[in-house]
């Protein structure tokens, strides 16, 4: 089985994938659909019939292990940023190279093959392929509200280097707007300056943003994502926008209220807000595995926490995380096996 998974990843590795392109999705989960049915007893359960495209596979009632695995990568960016061609699925002896080894297609064809482990061996579980989730969990936020999944235990196959992370922060990303008066470069006092307005009162301020902390998922942080305005540089700018991204373990609603009391002339839009996830032990099924740090990254299990009922949520997956969005990102083979034989083992344990 492991060739042949293997030549299914470097297949899904060729396949553009980015985020937004919902045709290119669809495309690829039907790769992973074609393979994964290959073997007797995995069905398509359910999938999506518009909108961003998500597929649930699984072989009996659902009662074991679901692994969540999206579909999407973030874009390659320039090729000449690359040693091998981000779509080439170049391999030799110890890596795969392209985009999407690692984020998440890797990690996707472990749960598939596992999941052809358990239709073999007549155990339960259960694959679910998003969509979009580079851009906020979109996918998987759209197949939250058609499902109700009662697992065993819930597998994110994201880079961990194969050690079991028990959560990861939440995030919340804001649209700060600033409506200023345009006029003449030269008579700046005839006008009011939107990117001033906004340097003033939002980065000025920054420095008491509301942060917190948790023991295990850490310190929230903020960052300023994008800053435009203007148009020309004699003209006073009437209006700007900036972004932040901010990593939360205790929700968002803290950071909205900050942002939403800044200026009146400021107005404040939220563009995603997911809660952070956090199993608070390590599951009886996984109790062998090395634990993680939380994961520094966000998750589609954001967006299902609430439609799992109640089952542990983990992140573990094959891959080094440094190679997440990088040029040159690549996957050790090794690495890769050896979620292989995790993920069949987790399958049939998490169905006895």
């Amino acid at each position: 089985m492991t060739k042949e998974a293997l030549e299914l990843l470097r297949d899904l590795v060729r396949q553009d994938t980015t985020s937004g392109d919902r045709a290119a999705q669809a495309a690829a989960q039907e790769l992973a659909v074609s393979y994964a049915t290959a073997t007797a007893g995995v069905r398509v359960l359910r999938r999506s019939a518009s909108g961003r495209p998500w597929v649930l596979l699984g072989t009996g009632s659902g009662s074991g292990a679901l692994f969540v695995c999206h579909i999407d990568t973030v874009p390659a960016g320039s090729p000449d940023r690359w040693e091998h061609a981000p779509f080439s699925a170049a391999a030799d002896e110890k890596f795969l190279h392209g985009r999407g080894t690692v984020d998440m297609k890797g990690g996707l064809v472990a749960a598939l093959a596992a999941l052809r482990n358990a239709a073999a061996a007549g155990a339960d579980a259960q694959v679910l392929i998003t969509s979009d989730e580079e851009i906020g969990c979109r996918g998987a936020a759209e197949a939250a509200g058609s499902l109700e999944l009662t697992p065993r235990i819930v597998v994110v196959p994201e880079a961990t280097q194969n050690r079991v992370s028990l959560g990861h922060r939440g995030a919340t990303w804001l649209r700060l707007a600033a409506e200023g008066k345009a006029a003449h470069g030269s008579t700046p006092h005839l006008g009011r300056n939107a990117i001033q307005l906004l340097a003033e009162r939002v980065l000025g301020a920054l420095g008491s943003f509301p942060l917190s902390a948790e023991d295990y998922l850490g310190e929230e942080t903020v960052n300023v994502g994008t800053f435009e305005g203007g148009t020309a540089t004699n003209i006073v700018p009437a209006s700007a926008v900036l972004t932040l991204d901010v990593r939360t373990v205790d929700g968002g609603a803290p950071a909205i209220a900050w942002a939403s009391s800044l200026d009146p002339a400021i107005s404040a839009e939220v563009d995603l807000d997911l809660p952070a996830v956090r199993t608070p032990h390590l599951p009886d099924a996984l109790a062998e595995q090395t634990t993680a740090p939380a994961a520094a990254y966000f998750t589609d299990a954001s967006a299902l926490a609430g439609s799992v009922a109640g089952a542990p949520i983990v992140i573990w997956g094959p891959g080094d995380p440094r190679e997440m969005h990088a040029a040159n990102e690549k996957l050790e083979l090794e690495s890769w096996r050896e979620a292989l034989r995790n993920y069949r083992e987790l399958v049939l344990s998490a169905a006895r």
